[in-house]
């Protein structure tokens, strides 16, 4: 991937700088994952590099931004994610493979991106920066609570996330009490188009929730691994036994022949101690508060049945 852009882009990006009223903004220096950086004090167009972790977080801050990548990773925006995007977003592809010229129509005066998923992070950053100022975000899926404070503190919104942390504390110690003595063991298992895995508890978000009410991994998947989950064969699906095994499911393991109709046929799958709840990946495997929220709901609704 080249590290600047090319001559078409860089003639517009010259021409957006030219007529942007970024130029005349009073602006603060703010540290990101790379160095510091000059942005804004108040961006006004905001552009979001990454639709699963970033994303997230900036409209739950109430922020409307005028760009977006597409989920990377599972696909469809979260459902706390949809009701909030503006109407008029564009689109800028995805976060591994952005459209820097719809970038540049966008006249951003804020660029947000994170470090998930880029094999050339450094080179991307530059891209970027040189259409407008950008923040690369540090983005760990369990440290999704620093990823809000984090996007808050670049964009004039600190007043707001902690708000919405009170908020979520207050909601999960009432799910807490009312789940009670039903609390324990869980796995969070994704299926997808060609394999199914466990979630570690230390590094996933869904995780990350779960620990929040008392909830703990089975003594079988207390390991560890560079990646954040484990890869099982079909063979070994006994690992995935809990008191509560949370199915995610990617869109594209759904529908005849897929994954999640191939479990459903083998008796392992069938004989697993523990009560399978399937989910939607795209609203409960990646995310931020406005997931955290969801995740509550759904395990109240859930032990209250």
């Amino acid at each position: 991937m080249s590290l600047h852009l090319t001559r078409r882009e860089m003639i517009a990006a010259s021409l957006v700088f030219a007529a942007s009223p970024v130029l005349a903004q009073e602006t603060i220096t703010v540290t990101d994952a790379i160095g510091s950086v000059e942005i804004p004090k108040i961006a006004k167009r905001i552009v979001v590099t990454d639709g699963d972790d970033v994303l997230q977080p900036t409209v739950a801050l109430g922020i409307k931004p005028v760009g977006a990548s597409r989920p990377n990773f599972t696909g469809g925006f979260a459902k706390g994610v949809v009701e909030r995007l503006p109407a008029d977003i564009g689109y800028i592809g995805t976060s591994g493979e952005p459209n820097y010229e719809a970038v540049l129509t966008m006249e951003p005066d804020l660029i947000l991106m994170s470090n998930d998923d880029l094999p050339d992070q450094q080179g991307m950053y530059d891209r970027y920066s040189q259409i407008a100022p950008t923040v690369l975000i540090d983005v760990r899926p369990a440290e999704w609570r620093k990823t809000l404070t984090t996007v808050a503190d670049v964009t004039g919104r600190q007043t707001e996330a902690q708000e919405l942390l009170d908020r979520y504390d207050q909601r999960a110690k009432q799910v807490r009490d009312a789940i009670g003595s039903k609390i324990g063991t869980a796995t969070i298992a994704r299926v997808r188009t060609n394999l199914v895995r466990y979630m570690l508890q230390d590094t996933s978000f869904t995780w990350s929730v779960l620990k929040d009410l008392g909830f703990k991994a089975p003594p079988q998947q207390d390991v560890t691994g560079n990646d954040g989950f484990i890869n099982i064969s079909l063979e070994r699906l006994d690992l995935l036994e809990a008191d509560m095994i949370l199915l995610l499911e990617d869109e594209g393991a759904k529908g005849a022949g897929a994954m999640s109709e191939k479990l459903r046929t083998l008796p392992t799958f069938a004989n697993l101690r523990g009560e399978k709840v399937e989910l939607p990946s795209a609203d409960y495997l990646f995310g931020n508060i406005l997931t955290a929220f969801n995740l509550l709901d759904m395990l109240e609704a859930k032990f209250k049945a």
